[in-house]
């Protein structure tokens, strides 16, 4: 995981996922994969308040937030071993506004010691990671 700007994202490429505007009441959704127009994200008003993208052939997934009038955003680069590791879950969520279409993520975990556990070492999430719509 890597924190990015939006210089760094390559929008040579073609994204699954979705992008939501503060001006809007439904996301827009790039499912099948789609170019992502770059002046969405540079744009002051209206902004993209939440945002997921995943480019399958790459290994590419990108994390946008908008926190305190700032644009958060994360790159992870996702392994097709990830898929099939001990290490890894795989979640689906429903979503209400993206009609129907479930948002695939990896869920990569490692152990922490915990104190409320007298120090033993626990299971902990460690990220989530978006890698497109659930087929």
């Amino acid at each position: 995981m890597s924190k990015i700007e939006i210089k760094d994202i390559d929008f040579g490429l073609c994204y699954e996922g979705y992008l939501w505007m503060s001006n809007e009441n439904k996301p827009r959704v790039f499912s099948p994969a789609a170019a992502i127009d770059r002046t969405l994200l540079e744009t002051q008003n209206p902004f993209v308040v939440e945002g997921y993208l995943y480019n399958k052939e790459q290994g590419v997934s990108i994390s946008i937030k908008s926190l305190d009038g700032e644009l958060c955003i994360h790159r992870f680069d996702v392994q097709e071993s990830d898929f099939n590791s001990s290490e890894v879950t795989q979640v689906a969520y429903h979503s209400h506004r993206m009609d129907g279409k479930r948002l695939h993520f990896l869920r990569y975990w490692t152990t922490k010691p915990d104190e409320a556990c007298l120090g033993m070492e626990v299971l902990t999430v460690e990220k989530m990671v978006f890698v497109g719509f659930k087929k």
